[in-house]
């Protein structure tokens, strides 16, 4: 099974003592749904992360790939505060929010964006934030996750994956304080097969209603998650996380629609590393 959902919330919607209030429609019966992905210039980890290239393609490109033939959104964004990401986001499709420097800042926080590109996008209802270091991300999973917005009436849905790892408390070097596990017994410690492990947010997506997000929240009022498989949980931060990444999107990746242009990227790729490969061994001295 890929795929699993959950509740998290509180039946009547309530969180942190306010109410959502009630959904506005169109004519249609139907709410606008954008995609909105981050995608600022200053990236610490990786520079110039977001339009580097991953087994060819750029990062974000496969994001917006997968918005696009998801077919569930009436809008896709780039919310960007470089020229060349915008050039980029453009070439492959998407709409460009140029945010304001007030919010591309070092300390500025993905929610502070998502407040600012409502604010100028009266018309959407539902924020979908895709996250640009997801680059295994289907179609079939922000469909599903979708569906749990406008056909079960949550009000925000994102995506975890299961870990099975051992916990324990840090301590400060010097302090003389004994470290404690987290979330285990030692002397009961369970095998792998024998433990559910414990869901943790992979960063590929976060749905939310408008109402959310004016709330100051992405997860809140009536709150799921939506399980994702190890083999399509890539996150990308530093540098040592893209040879990683590149194995992983090679096998797992979304290539699009036309299953023929797939398999022979695929092959292309893969004779491109053995020809990089073979040249090192052949000629070590050269890069």
């Amino acid at each position: 099974m890929a795929t699993k959902k959950r509740s998290l919330s509180r039946d009547n919607g309530e969180r942190d003592g306010w109410l959502l209030p009630h959904k506005q429609l169109k004519a249609d019966g139907k709410r606008h749904v954008a995609a909105l992905i981050l995608a600022r210039g200053g990236s610490k980890g990786i520079p110039q992360k977001n339009i580097k290239k991953l087994a060819g393609i750029p990062l974000l490109g496969w994001v917006l790939r997968t918005a696009a033939d998801s077919d569930v959104f009436d809008s896709i964004w780039v919310s960007t505060d470089h020229d060349e990401i915008e050039k980029v986001a453009k070439s492959w499709g998407a709409q460009v929010h140029r945010r304001s420097p007030e919010v591309s800042k070092d300390a500025s926080t993905s929610l502070e964006t998502i407040r600012e590109f409502l604010e100028q996008r009266k018309e959407v209802e539902v924020i979908c934030n895709i996250q640009a270091t997801a680059p295994c991300l289907h179609p079939f999973h922000v469909k599903a996750a979708l569906k749990m917005i406008t056909e079960e009436d949550f009000d925000s849905v994102f995506s975890v994956v299961r870990r099975h790892q051992f916990r324990w408390k840090e301590v400060k070097e010097g302090s003389g304080e004994l470290t404690a596990p987290l979330n285990l017994d030692p002397a009961k410690r369970p095998r792998r097969q024998d433990w559910n492990g414990e869901l943790v947010e992979n960063g590929s997506f976060y749905f939310a209603t408008r109402e959310l997000v004016e709330n100051n929240l992405l997860q809140g009022g009536k709150v799921a998650y939506y399980e994702m498989t190890p083999e399509y949980s890539v996150d990308i931060d530093v540098d040592i996380d893209w040879p990683v990444a590149e194995q992983r999107v090679l096998r797992y990746g979304y290539f699009g629609k036309d299953k023929s242009f797939s398999l022979w990227w695929i092959i292309r790729q893969w004779i491109y590393k053995m020809w990089h490969w073979m040249g090192w061994l052949l000629w070590p001295g050269q890069k």
